[in-house]
């Protein structure tokens, strides 16, 4: 399908058997979770549906994030233990592969979302589209493309790793914002939260640029970014923008108790990565 003669890639994630919520109220996250509708269709661990189910399980983004949290102390120690050196030709081609390979990933999700998102708009409405009460964005390929970034933030933990095996500590800010992201991204996914398309539709543009100036500074460290402390009050104005964006949730009673519950959870999360990005902004880029 196109948009304006531009091609739209939707793909097809189905993130139930029966495509509706997997999640609808505070219990079914973790007591009443409804593992007989995860999307499994096969036993074969090469099938994508089996890695989504597995991943869509609310015990693993929880045991994952501790594992993250443990790898700040073990992984130090590992590498002075193996000797691994953060500064070779080999370790700096791996990153500004990464960095290559996220901003591209970026750039495709941000390109077919909005594309997604404004075709909807104009088919349906704004009304409709915010709400998304009869579930048609979300069956239309935003849904797919938003739990594809949800399983993206997975990956993207490798950003601390990569910081920790070049001799650097991780910093709260970083530990905060990876963790967060990867358990509101879940809670969305799970409840099929129309307001999660913010998330990806403002992230997804961010990330291309973020990613862009990693692989700039990894290719060529000396190279002095002007435009850098633009992009670090762009991440913090698509905070403002989200929680402005997410507050009409809560008064149009339209959304399941779990979007809700979910919604208030990230706004809190954005609001403290406010006030981390402000105080490293401050820090980074203060007038000598």
């Amino acid at each position: 399908m196109t948009f304006f003669h531009i091609p739209i890639w939707r793909p097809h994630l189905p993130e139930s058997i029966d495509g509706r919520p997997l999640v609808t109220n505070a219990l079914d996250f973790t007591l009443n979770f409804p593992y007989d509708r995860l999307p499994v269709s096969s036993s074969s661990l090469s099938s994508p549906t089996t890695w989504l189910a597995f991943f869509l399980r609310p015990e693993v983004p929880i045991l994952l994030v501790v594992a993250y949290f443990v790898s700040k102390f073990a992984l130090p120690v590992f590498c002075r233990m193996t000797g691994i050196n953060g500064k070779s030709s080999l370790f700096l081609m791996a990153v500004a592969l990464h960095n290559l390979l996220l901003a591209v990933f970026s750039a495709v999700v941000f390109v077919n979302s909005w594309a997604i998102f404004l075709q909807h708009i104009i088919e349906n409405g704004a009304r409709m589209t915010y709400s998304d009460s009869d579930g048609s964005l979300w069956a239309s390929g935003m849904g797919a493309w938003c739990t594809i970034f949800y399983l993206s933030k997975y990956y993207e933990l490798v950003d601390t790793l990569i910081l920790i095996m070049k001799g650097k500590e991780a910093s709260f800010l970083q530990i905060y914002h990876h963790t967060g992201i990867l358990l509101t991204m879940w809670g969305g996914v799970v409840s099929q939260a129309s307001w999660l398309l913010i998330v990806v539709l403002l992230n997804s543009g961010i990330h291309t640029l973020m990613y862009t100036y990693f692989l700039i500074k990894t290719i060529d460290p000396k190279r002095e970014i002007r435009a850098a402390k633009y992009l670090t009050k762009a991440q913090i104005g698509q905070f403002f923008v989200g929680i402005l964006y997410t507050l009409p949730t809560y008064f149009l009673r339209e959304a399941s108790m779990a979007s809700l519950l979910v919604c208030a959870f990230i706004d809190l999360y954005a609001v403290g990565l406010i006030l981390l990005f402000v105080a490293f902004a401050k820090k980074k880029y203060k007038k000598k």
